[in-house]
């Protein structure tokens, strides 16, 4: 008896370790954003807040959620709202694996105002030949 009650007891505590380990997955994997952009095209799930990360990530994944779209009141400094949202996968491809996007028009003027320098390019054809030995000034 003694051992199928500690045997029940592990098996418990396995299934518990292994349910807090899929939440703290799925939390890991919960995206927080600033940019409306980034939900287009997500469903929308509905409304959380809190004043922890860690706990508003814990109430998106109970609402299944994936996404959330952050916002901060100006009356509570210390809390966050969210809209919650599921997206498709293929949204939530990591921005290093996504193609950069290319540069809209001419590039940005130097900082403080500086001209840009233009280098002539380099001459055509072979080299000079090295200085003859002797010819270059001493090193001190």
């Amino acid at each position: 008896m003694a051992l199928r009650v500690a045997i029940a007891l592990v098996l418990l505590t396995a299934s518990v370790a292994s349910a807090q380990d899929a939440t703290r997955m799925a939390m890991a994997r919960v995206r927080l954003t600033t940019d409306p952009k980034l939900p287009i095209g997500c469903t929308t799930l509905g409304t959380v807040d809190d004043t922890s990360v860690k706990d508003l990530r814990r109430k998106v994944v109970r609402l299944g959620g994936d996404t959330a779209l952050l916002s901060f009141p100006p009356n509570d400094l210390e809390r966050m709202n969210a809209v919650v949202f599921r997206c498709p996968a293929s949204s939530l491809a990591p921005a290093a694996a996504r193609p950069p996007a290319p540069p809209a028009g001419p590039p940005p003027p130097p900082p403080n105002g500086a001209a840009a320098i233009q280098l002539p390019p380099p001459p055509s054809g072979a080299p000079p030949p090295p200085p003859p030995p002797g010819s270059a000034p001493a090193s001190k």
